[in-house]
Formats: C-alpha cells, sequence, structure tokens
C-alpha cells in the first residue's frame, strides 16, 4: 500500500561466536568512526562475491582500503586479500568483487582503512552440483521513518539462511511530513535529509541513514544480499519515462533516475556499475542442481506507463489501456531473456523474484467493512471515494501486475512452456500473501506465487480502519478464489525453504514495530511439492 494507492560450511560453535562478535560490533560506539556503516556481501557466485563498506570522516580525495576474505571468524585463514581505493566520485564506498574462491563456502571477511578495522561479515558462496537445501530470507519496504527494523534484526538470528532476497523498497524517497513519518520524531527517526530526495546527494544522504542502522548492520554482516530495487529507491509508482511522485519542478526525471540509481550501485552490494552495460539488475543465480534464483526488473528496465498514471482516473480510458496488449511490464528484450532462463534452467526449481503482485487480484465491496467515521491514514473524502470505486469490483492497484493483463498472461505462458516448478516470490504490497497463479482461460496453475509483507511500511490496517478485525482480509479471500492466505495487519519476512522434494513458505511477523522491543511468531506456513505446481499450494 504507497501513498495515493488502494490497494559451506562452518561449525556451529564458530558461527555462535561469530554472532555474538556482530552483535557487539553493531551496537553503537563500538563499530568506531571509520566504518560506521557497516559491511555487507551481495551477488554470490561459486567463485566471487561482492564486498562492500564505507569509510566516513574523510577529507582526502582518496583513500586506500585493505580487504581480507578468510575461512575463520578469527582470519587464522586467510584466503584472499587487497587494496583498493575510494573517493568522493563514489561517496567514499568500496566495492570489491572479491574471486578465487570456494563454492558452497562461508567466509569471513573484513576491511581496514584509516587505522581501524570494520566488523567481520560473513558471507557465503552459491554451491555447485548435487544440492539437497537451500533457505532464504525474503524481504522488502523498509521505512526508516516508519519504525524500527525488528524484521532484519530477527532474519540475522537464523543461522539457516544462506541469502537475504531483498525486493525492492530498501529506501523510501520522501521528507519530513510525507508519507509514512507520523512516528519520525517520537522515535528519533527523522528522514535525512528532512525533504524529498531528488538529487544524488540526497540519495547518497538517504542511504548513509538507513545503512546506520544496528539492525540493518546486523543482517547485512551475517549473510549476503541479492537484491532488486522498486520505486522508492527512486520515487512513488516509477516506470521507465516518469513516475506518479515526480513533479517537473523536480528536474528531469531522468536526471533523477540516474542519480537514484547511481547512488544505488554505490550503497548496495551489487555487481555492476550506474551508467554502464552492467547497469541492469536482472539477472540469474544458480544453487546448484536445485533451484536457479532469476531476478526481475518490474519497475524502470521496460515497464510502460500504469494505466491511471499521471491521476487518470476516467473508467473507459483506463479500460482502453488495460485492454492494450502492447504495453508491457518487463519490455522485450528481459522478456526474451526471462524466456531463455527458464528454458536453460535444468535445477528442481525455479525461483523468480520480482517486485510486484502477479496474483488477479480484485477489490471486494468496501462499504460494509471500511469504518468511515475513525482515524486514519487516508482522510474520510479519500476513503468514501475507494468504497464507491470498490463496489464494481475493480483490479487491485494498478501499479501491480493487475495494470498489465496482457503481458501478464505472457509471462505465465512463458513459465508454462518451459518450467514445471516455479515459485514466484514478490513484495511491495505490505500485506502477507499468497496465491496460485492460473493463466487466463486455464485450469490449473502454472505456478504459485508468495508475498512477503514489509519490514516496517504500514499497510492496509493502517489506512483503511475496518469495522471488525481481519475484513479486508476475509472479504479479500472470499472474493479471490486463487488466494490461499492473506494477513493485513504485521510486518515481517517469508522465510523460504527449498528442498528436492517441496518449497515452504514461511510467514514470521512481529508485534510491532514502534516499540523498542518485540515478539515474534510463524503466522502460515504453505507448501508446494515437486512435480505438483498444477494441484497449487497445500498447508505444510
Amino acid at each position: 500500500m504507497k501513498r495515493r494507492s488502494f490497494l559451506g560450511l562452518i561449525a556451529g560453535s564458530a558461527v555462535t561466536a561469530y554472532l555474538n562478535v556482530t552483535r557487539a560490533a553493531t551496537g553503537g560506539d563500538e563499530a568506531g568512526t571509520v566504518f560506521r556503516h557497516g559491511v555487507a556481501s551481495g551477488d554470490p557466485l561459486g567463485d566471487r562475491v561482492i564486498l562492500w563498506t564505507r569509510v566516513s570522516g574523510q577529507s582526502k580525495s582518496r583513500v586506500r582500503v585493505r580487504w581480507q576474505v578468510a575461512k575463520d571468524p578469527d582470519f587464522r585463514e586467510v584466503v584472499a586479500r587487497g587494496r583498493v581505493r575510494t573517493g568522493p566520485e563514489r561517496d567514499y564506498t568500496v566495492k570489491v568483487d572479491a574471486d578465487g574462491l570456494e563454492p558452497g563456502i562461508a567466509y569471513f571477511y573484513r576491511f581496514r582503512a584509516g587505522g581501524e578495522t570494520s566488523t567481520t561479515g560473513r558471507t557465503k558462496t552459491l554451491p555447485d552440483g548435487r544440492l539437497d537445501a537451500a533457505r532464504f530470507a525474503v524481504v522488502s519496504c523498509s521505512n526508516h521513518p516508519y519504525g524500527y527494523f525488528h524484521v532484519y534484526r530477527d532474519i540475522a538470528e537464523d543461522e539457516e539462511i544462506d541469502a537475504v532476497i531483498h525486493l525492492g523498497d530498501y529506501i523510501y524517497e520522501y521528507g519530513m511530513g510525507g508519507y509514512a513519518t507520523e512516528y519520525a520524531e517520537v522515535l528519533g527517526r527523522i528522514p535525512e535529509p528532512p525533504v524529498e530526495v531528488v538529487t544524488l546527494a540526497d540519495y547518497r544522504q538517504r542511504y548513509a541513514q538507513y545503512k546506520a542502522d544496528p539492525d540493518s548492520q546486523a543482517m547485512r554482516a551475517r549473510m549476503p544480499l541479492i537484491a532488486v530495487w522498486d520505486d522508492h529507491e527512486i520515487t512513488n509508482d516509477a516506470w521507465r519515462d516518469g513516475a506518479q511522485n515526480h513533479q517537473d519542478d523536480e528536474g528531469s526525471y531522468a536526471g533523477r533516475v540516474a542519480a537514484a540509481t547511481q547512488a544505488y550501485f554505490e550503497w548496495m552490494p551489487i555487481r555492476g556499475e550506474a551508467r554502464s552495460a552492467e547497469s541492469r539488475i536482472f539477472r540469474s543465480f544458480r544453487y546448484g542442481d536445485l533451484l536457479s534464483l532469476i531476478m526481475l526488473d518490474t519497475r524502470l528496465y521496460g515497464r510502460d506507463a500504469q494505466p491511471d498514471a499521471n491521476g487518470e482516473s476516467d473508467p473507459e480510458r483506463i479500460g482502453r489501456r488495460l485492454n492494450d496488449a502492447s504495453r508491457r511490464m518487463l519490455g522485450a528484450e528481459q522478456e526474451a531473456w526471462f524466456e531463455r532462463e527458464l528454458e536453460q534452467s535444468s535445477a528442481v526449481w525455479q525461483v523468480i523474484g520480482q517486485q510486484v503482485m502477479v496474483s488477479p487480484v480484485r477489490t471486494p465491496d468496501l462499504e460494509p467493512i471500511v469504518d468511515m467515521e475513525a482515524d486514519a491514514g487516508l482522510p474520510r473524502d479519500m476513503r468514501k471515494r475507494l468504497v464507491e470505486v470498490s463496489k464494481s469490483n475493480p483490479p487491485m492497484l494498478l501499479d501491480t501486475w493487475n495494470g498489465y493483463p496482457h503481458a501478464r498472461q505472457d509471462f505465465l505462458a512463458a513459465i508454462a512452456r518451459h518450467s514445471n516448478n516455479a515459485v514466484v516470490v514478490t513484495g511491495d504490497l505490505h500485506t502477507s500473501m499468497a496465491g496460485d497463479l492460473i493463466p487466463e482461460g486455464g485450469d490449473a496453475p502454472v505456478a504459485v506465487e508468495m508475498i512477503t509483507t514489509s519490514v516496517t511500511s504500514p499497510g492496509f490496517d493502517q489506512y483503511l480502519p475496518q469495522q471488525r478485525p481481519g475484513a479486508i482480509r476475509d472479504a479479500t479471500l472470499d472474493f479471490n478464489a486463487t488466494l490461499r492466505y492473506m494477513e493485513t495487519s504485521r510486518r515481517g519476512w517469508l522465510k523460504l525453504n527449498v528442498t528436492r522434494d517441496d518449497v515452504i513458505g514461511e510467514w514470521h511477523l512481529v508485534d510491532g514495530v514502534q516499540a523498542p522491543n518485540y515478539t515474534k511468531s510463524v503466522d502460515r506456513r504453505l507448501r508446494v511439492a515437486t512435480g505438483e505446481v498444477g494441484k497449487g499450494l497445500q498447508d505444510a
């Protein structure tokens, strides 16, 4: 739910000792002054991985940084080392593609500069050959001013996770007084800078704030990150040539995208650089013979404008755009690449990571559900309009694949042609959800979709107060037969357990993000068996 939208293997004792060191190092002043933004790793391959950090408090034009990779947390068995230089042209960030590593091994890494040594990070290369199991944390939508990153801390403490799949909205662009900042002052999480980010300097400062968070640092130091952007790394409801939250007085949209993506490639542990042939973010990762992880860009690379872009509200014009078969979500080049990835995959599973909801969800009648008198994130007059529109049961959120039905049909057809075991993992919605993906006119699923809720960002319940708890959830499930699960009130993450027999999704939820302490629980477990995607999701 967004503004103006409705809807190798290390012995256990070594890991435990490492985690204790990491918790201390990310807890406050112990981290020192040079490496204030922690460390991270990402984009693992069988023989290499990206290592990331940032050097703070420097006035020199060039700073030399040393790095090491070892098989043990005490660095007695160093297997790779080197020196790099950084400077203001890349905001003193450091990215190293550390190669010469072995597949399927957990490694430890650290940096040295300015007389200090960074926190020790732990990463893991991709395995080769036969693999029986892999486990992932799937997250999205981490809005710093709206609450604490308890979800990141919870993931950091799970020793089973092989990698974090981050599906976007790693940062938010709004300034103080904008979307989801109502708790910022009392929580001491006022956006930096306090205005909406537009320039390169703005985006860099916003990333610096998010990366200074100790819970974020704990997660990033524990496991590699495989990330894609969504819209808020740029601005709300972005597409290839424009965005809902970009106005003429904010400069050119192309300039804003260039600034945002440059900061992203500087501050994230992703292979490649902005404004180069390597700047695309759709890419794939192979976890032995068990799974192909295919990451897509449903936001910038080839997306046409949403049917309701630029405030369009006329039903006839929106309808014509929905029926226009030429409108694409991925773009022709990415579509062809995606189909080749599916066709060439010999793995047991194809896990497809992408940003926005694929399931064709329609909105239930909200009149008997929404409390029009209660205080809420949406003003009463806007709620009234949403209730009126909902009576015709329109597609929910045209910024998702719901706004691109012909492209969705082609997407599912490609999966049907080339994959027997496809699982789509999705973010963006701020809602835990799961469903079976059945092509229009079909009678059986060709894939299943598991949607993670947000790390902190508010969901439906915060915007649309209900006559009774769970009313939106129940009405949506009743009205959409392909949905198997929906939870709208709590924040959390999706644990994806992949084996040769099945994929099990576990929705790990926390009880709140505005208090410093939290409790957690597994709300639902759903399973799809190997070779039985056509039967859809089942309770696990």
